[in-house]
Formats: C-alpha cells, sequence, structure tokens
C-alpha cells in the first residue's frame, strides 16, 4: 500500500490490511526531542579531469582527425549542473546533471501486527520543504528473505543488487515511483509498506531525490563527465527499523540485551527525549521490569517522549 499527502507531526502511520486488523492506527512524531534527518556526505562536483584529443580516423588525405570534447561543468544552482563538451560533430553540448542528494527527508516507521503472525512496517519519508528536487525513492535495509512490499499501481518494489558495496548487507529493498497522480515535490511525503513474520531491528535506509534518467542530447557525454556523477554512496543516509530474522531466531534474553545495547543509539537519533529516559529504560531493561517498561512506553508515546520506532522494538523485544 502507498499513500501520498503533505506531511505534517501526526501523520497517520498504521494501515488496515482487510478484516485482519481492527485495531486503532497509531500516529507517528516527527520527533520525541529531535529526529535526525537522513545524513548527507556532500561531495563537491568540480570540474573534470584533463582530457587529451581521441584520434577518430584520418581524412581523404590521410591526416589524422582528434576528438576534443573540451568537458566543463557549469552549476546552475539547486544542485543543478550544465555538463557541457564539443560533440563529435564539433558543436556543442549540454546535459543538465541533477545531482541526487539535494533532498531533505526524515524517515518515519512503524511495526504494527497485521494477522497472526505478520508484522506490518510503514515507513513514511517527507520530502521536507527546504528540498531541491522531488523525491525519486526510498530503500529499506532488512534481514529478511521473507519480506514482501505491499504493491500498488505506479509503484515498483524491488531488491537492489548485492555487489553495490552499499548494500551487501542484509536485503536492501527498493521503492521508486513509475506512474503516479503527482511528483512527490518538497512539501510532499510518500507512505509504502513491507510486511514480514520476522521482529524489528534498528537496521539502515537511504532516499535519493530527481527522476532516474537524464534528457538526452543524441550522444553520451564522454566518461571524463559521467566520473562526477554521484553514485550511491552519496545518497542520504539514516537509520529506521525494519524487519530482522537474526533477531527473530534470538532467545529472549539475547533480544533484551540487543535492545538495551542500542537504546543510546535511538537517544542520538532523537527517538528518545533525553538521557534521563533513556537510562530509565536501560535500568528498568537490565532489572527484568518488562511490565514496567511497556505500560510506560504506551505513555511516553503518548507524550511524545518516545518515537513510533521506540514503541515497536520494545513491544516485540521484550515478548
Amino acid at each position: 500500500m502507498v499513500r501520498f499527502g503533505s506531511p505534517n507531526g501526526s501523520a497517520v502511520a498504521a494501515v488496515i490490511l482487510g478484516v485482519a486488523l481492527s485495531a486503532v492506527s497509531a500516529s507517528l512524531r516527527l520527533h520525541a526531542r529531535e529526529r535526525q534527518p537522513l545524513q548527507k556526505k556532500n561531495v563537491e562536483i568540480g570540474q573534470p579531469q584533463p582530457v587529451s584529443p581521441e584520434l577518430e580516423g584520418y581524412d581523404k588525405d590521410g591526416k589524422p582527425m582528434y576528438w576534443d570534447p573540451k568537458p566543463r561543468v557549469v552549476p546552475l544552482g539547486d544542485g543543478k549542473y550544465a555538463l557541457k563538451w564539443f560533440g563529435h560533430k564539433g558543436r556543442e553540448l549540454t546535459l543538465i546533471y541533477q545531482r541526487p542528494d539535494a533532498i531533505d527527508s526524515v524517515v518515519e516507521a512503524s511495526a504494527i501486527q497485521v494477522s497472526g503472525t505478520e508484522i506490518g512496517y510503514t515507513y513514511t519519508i517527507p520530502n521536507l520543504r527546504t528540498s531541491k528536487q522531488n523525491l525519486g525513492g526510498f530503500v529499506v535495509q532488512t534481514f529478511s528473505s521473507a519480506a514482501r512490499p505491499r504493491g500498488e499501481p505506479g509503484i515498483y518494489a524491488t531488491d537492489m543488487a548485492r555487489f553495490v558495496k552499499e548494500f551487501q548487507h542484509g536485503r536492501w529493498v527498493a521503492f521508486g515511483l513509475l506512474t503516479y497522480p503527482k511528483r512527490i515535490d518538497p512539501g510532499q511525503q510518500i507512505v509504502v509498506v513491507l510486511d514480514s513474520p520476522d521482529l524489528p531491528g534498528l537496521l539502515e535506509c537511504r532516499v535519493h531525490g530527481g527522476d532516474a534518467t537524464m534528457k538526452g542530447v543524441g550522444e553520451e557525454p564522454p566518461t571524463a563527465l559521467e566520473d562526477l556523477y554521484l553514485r550511491h554512496d552519496a545518497w542520504p543516509h539514516g537509520y529506521t527499523i525494519g524487519p530482522d530474522e537474526r533477531i527473530s531466531k534470538m532467545p529472549a534474553k539475547a533480544r533484551m540485551q540487543y535492545l538495551t545495547q542500542h537504546l543510546p543509539q535511538m537517544l542520538e537519533l532523537g527517538w528518545i527525549e533525553d538521557k534521563p529516559t533513556m537510562q530509565w529504560y536501560k535500568d528498568k531493561l537490565q532489572a527484568g521490569k518488562v511490565v514496567e517498561v511497556r505500560a510506560r512506553a504506551q505513555r511516553d508515546f503518548a507524550k511524545n517522549l518516545i518515537t513510533s520506532e521506540v514503541v515497536g522494538l520494545i513491544t516485540y523485544l521484550t515478548r
């Protein structure tokens, strides 16, 4: 299931799956203390390396003919660049390149039981108003061979290739746009869902902006310009929750240890209001006070002291 709309601090995150789920939907918060946005590497795009003219052939008199593309980059602002070069016919060509990281986003996630064994992982990805481009796609890490994206016309979901360094660990599921009612421009959002029987873990995610292709000019740019394109490592990166079969296989004590060990990271991510709140959960979990922890988690979520990610992890890892 995929939904589009305008982001706000109380966007509905629970998804009803047929008649299997009758629970009241939960509201996501953009922050408990201050939810961290996805992080960028801010790679600079400069001028291409000097290019030596290439021998293309010989004229009718036997004289060598060389192609000298003279590639250069002209920054246009807002993450756009004019890639310029001289084509094989001698005329100057221009290709507009939009860097994929000129986008500001956070990822909000919830984990809600949708049937006896299935958990629905709902991801709300707002394209913040400070972005310079439309949202192109969202990629989430899982460790679940059983995770299934919910289908919707206009959205494709696919597994990322594991030979790409950024996606080597686990199974990364990518959601992208094919046809849709409108682009996900700054101020808009997308909601996507994964279903899995596996318990939640703290995992990674990425987004990228812009369209998948650039409008061609009848000729490929020289390699010196193509080498400037930003790759997957430049996509804004952060953390979320997702299905993890490794945790599903852990005994109860190991799941509690996992939860306790990751509390400081949750604080860092802005999922927990402050250090005293985090320390309370840590102390109670280490003391085995599961009932107290689960009860307070619901109260703290209602007060916006913890986010839905923390609620999801506490709910399922303390069972």
